[in-house]
């Protein structure tokens, strides 16, 4: 459940482009935030974040994380 409240300020052209791909990708804005957020951690390495995934939306999107990784591959 999500108890806490995070805020940040945009400008118009960044509310319009952040709410215009929250609805492209079927997501309320918080839901596209947080996936993003998360998404870039994980890529970054951060096993926390890859923890909260797994708990919080399953197999399904890990596997899709996989998926992407392995055609973007980082380069170390």
């Amino acid at each position: 459940m999500k108890t806490q409240m995070m805020q940040f300020r945009v400008n118009d052209e960044e509310k319009a482009l952040i709410e215009k791909c929250a609805k492209k990708a079927g997501m309320t804005v918080s839901e596209y935030i947080r996936a993003c957020m998360l998404m870039e951690m994980i890529v970054d390495g951060d096993l926390h974040a890859l923890r909260i995934v797994g708990r919080t939306i399953g197999m399904k999107a890990m596997d899709a994380l996989s998926r992407r990784l392995k055609a973007n591959p980082t380069m170390d």
